[in-house]
């Protein structure tokens, strides 16, 4: 059996049965603690787990990692609810989505929780950490799901695992889409905030490993994922179980209907406030990898035309500097990602004469040589037209901040998945748009799903610091995301992913992935309109791009 943590590697023979924690005692240098889950031949379980002696690799993860970020996380949520649930038995609490650096959550009905809830909570919390209490998994078998008869557990009516691990917690059993920590005492920061009708839990997380980062309210952002969840209510699709009844019936395309009208009719919206502000000239639209920029850009230009407007579009990567003034990253390699990787002189320069109504040659990057190009013919920007500029920096107040703020727009758009597999388990949004990379990649960029999974981590540190931090500037926000789309990836990626070699170092993710697609009914692609903007991932889009 070989043993890996961090830059640790043991090799031994084992003889018996040893739990996570025995091995840990054993064969591991680490504090008392510090680890807080295992990937045991790629299945991620509990340290409190017995580990047969056939197997042949174990991997043990820290906060440091994001699969021992997100067990914290998920440990902590467990704790809360089961000191909701002992507190006040004949309500529950719903983890809504992701807010911050935490999560949001509410109350189902606030008649039966008293005013000062959250303290009863927090000191009930505190009591189970000093208890020590043991988070213990007992297995079931999908039958056995039926029999009990809980609606937390009818999503995994469809996985195909015959052992499903579900935790007693305080005679309240519950399954989570991560292992837990072994016991209540790995927990030992949380802060419960009240916001709006609920709170916000807030944990230690990967970027803040030894305090609680601070919370800040983002008004607009939460604006914009309640009216996503109201939307989800309105459409009777809040669960992954509410899809899962669709698939493979009439109500499937229903489904993929009404998702596709409400993107059309929001973009439509945005477009008719861009075309009743008259001073406006850019528009500027930013959002994380994968949201779906290109495709939006071009509906939106399309109501624009509407509107008696003529778009014209910009890329801000053709505004990189030289190659050789690229900025450095930690590890000494080019990151493009930086704010100063924009030739910020050029761009101000070539904004500032279309406002003017003056002709500029427009650049165009080639990546391969590393230097800008120029159009040998002039671009001008007459009075019913409008400059659409896409790319990662559109929102920060420091691009283009020569440029008279009335003349510009700024829409923030993202894959802000609103679908829980139950009351407590959230759909992640950037696994969300993870997929969609990730077959687009294959698609079209010649990059199989091993290679993006390498590479997602260095992406979602460049969002994290370059574009989650200016989401509250925009001035509009759009959510890209189509509920129905993880049954349609579910059908075409699993199979890709169960075939990554076991030896990978990316295996582990792969099978948390495959073991989430797994949960989900397939949705056919056939129904899927052309200008969907799923389809840029897909390959069946009617736009050029």
């Amino acid at each position: 059996m070989n043993l890996s943590y961090k830059n640790q590697s043991i090799s031994f023979e084992p003889t018996t049965a040893l739990s996570g924690n025995e091995l840990i005692k054993g064969y591991i240098a680490a504090d008392e603690k510090e680890i807080l889950c295992m990937a045991c031949d790629n299945e991620i379980q509990s340290l409190n787990n017995m580990v047969s002696p056939d197997t042949k690799n174990c991997i043990f993860y820290d906060i440091s990692h994001p699969l021992g970020a997100e067990c914290l996380a998920v440990s902590t949520t467990a704790l809360m609810l089961m000191s909701a649930e002992e507190l006040f038995p004949e309500t529950r609490i719903s983890v809504e989505h992701s807010f911050g650096k935490g999560f949001y959550c509410e109350p189902l009905d606030t008649n039966i929780i008293p005013p000062g809830y959250l303290e009863l909570i927090k000191s009930k919390m505190h009591e189970f950490v000093q208890s020590d209490f043991q988070f213990k998994e007992r297995k079931l078998l999908p039958s056995d799901i039926k029999e009990l008869g809980y609606n937390r557990f009818r999503v995994l009516e469809n996985s195909p695992k015959q052992n499903l691990r579900i935790y007693e917690l305080q005679n309240f059993p519950h399954w989570f889409i991560s292992a837990l920590v072994p016991s209540a005492s790995y927990i030992n920061k949380f802060k419960l905030t009240p916001y709006k009708r609920g709170f916000v839990l807030n944990f230690p997380t990967q970027d803040s490993p030894n305090e609680i980062p601070s919370f800040k309210p983002s008004p607009n952002l939460f604006s914009i994922i309640r009216e996503s969840e109201e939307r989800g209510e309105m459409l009777e699709i809040k669960t992954v179980n509410d899809l899962n009844k669709r698939g493979g019936t009439p109500k499937e395309a229903e489904a993929i209907q009404l998702y596709e009208a409400l993107h059309e009719k929001k973009i439509a919206e945005i477009a008719d406030v861009i075309a009743h502000r008259k001073k406006l000239r850019f528009v500027f639209i930013a959002g994380p990898s994968a949201s779906g920029k290109t495709t939006f850009m071009k509906r939106l230009s399309l109501q624009l035309r509407i509107n008696g407007l003529k778009p014209k579009h910009l890329s801000l990567d053709n505004y990189f500097v030289e190659r050789h003034q690229t900025p450095l990253d930690q590890k000494g390699e080019l990151d493009f990602e930086h704010f100063e990787a924009i030739d910020h002189e050029l761009l101000n320069d070539h904004l500032t004469k279309l406002m003017n109504g003056q002709g500029v040659h427009l650049p165009k990057f080639q990546f391969t040589e590393g230097k800008k190009l120029y159009d040998e013919k002039e671009t001008t920007l007459r009075e019913d037209e409008i400059l659409i500029l896409e790319g990662i920096h559109g929102l920060n107040p420091n691009l283009a901040k020569p440029i008279p703020e009335q003349t510009k727009f700024r829409i923030y758009i993202s894959a802000l998945t609103q679908l829980n597999y139950n009351l407590y388990n959230r759909v992640s949004t950037s696994d969300t748009r993870l997929l969609r990379r990730m077959y687009r990649d294959l698609q079209f960029r010649g990059h199989s799903p091993e290679q993006t999974l390498k590479r997602w981590p260095s992406v979602r540190r460049g969002e994290n610091k370059w574009i989650f931090p200016f989401q509250e500037n925009a001035d509009i926000y759009f959510n890209s995301a189509l509920e129905y789309e993880w049954p349609v990836f579910s059908g075409i990626l699993l199979k890709e992913l169960r075939a990554i070699h076991n030896n990978s170092p990316i295996k582990v993710e792969a099978e948390r992935l495959s073991c989430l697609m797994e949960l989900f009914i397939p949705f056919s692609t056939k129904y899927i309109p052309p200008t969907s903007l799923v389809q840029e991932f897909l390959g069946g889009s009617s736009f050029v791009y």
